[in-house]
């Protein structure tokens, strides 16, 4: 890659890793699709960790978060053995993706905790009437509000395809 577009290239990397960070995705991770994302064409393991100022182990690390993710792919290149990469352009897909498994995972983990909580609860004969009527509607607000996220989602796939 010519050493001009390196350097058009170094300012959007970093900001694309600077806003990953600020969601909790690894800085690397968001650096490398950033990359990959502005490559005209496929990066091996030893081209992004130059690149980036990064050991290749890390780099082999974090590009397997991404194909995790169908963000990236490995490529074949013809005449060499060496693992090269691409990205997935539609960033729309891979975020909407990341957002619903994220949700869901985390709602999911949630919901069950209340389920578990309000068992208790209903098995629980000191607890007053009143208390135990207050905590199941807090539970149930909390359950529409997860309710109305999943239809939000199901939704959104509707009008994004």
């Amino acid at each position: 890659m010519e050493k001009e577009m390196k350097e058009l290239m170094h300012p959007f990397i970093e900001s694309a890793g600077s806003l990953g960070a600020s969601f909790g995705i690894s800085k690397v991770v968001t650096q490398l699709y950033a990359l990959l994302y502005l490559s005209s064409e496929p990066l091996s393991l030893d081209d992004m960790s130059e690149m980036l100022n990064i050991s290749k182990g890390n780099t082999c690390t974090n590009i397997r978060y991404l194909e995790q993710w169908d963000a990236v792919k490995k490529i074949w290149v013809k005449g060499t053995r060496k693992d090269y990469y691409e990205a997935n352009r539609d960033i729309l897909k891979i975020v909407k993706n990341r957002l619903k498994e994220g949700l869901n995972r985390r709602l999911g983990a949630f919901i069950a905790q209340l389920d578990e909580i309000e068992t208790r609860i209903n098995n629980n004969g000191r607890i007053s009437k009143e208390s135990m009527e207050a905590f199941k509607s807090r539970i149930t607000e909390i359950k529409k509000i997860n309710d109305f996220v999943n239809k939000a989602i199901m939704l959104s796939e509707t009008f994004m395809k």
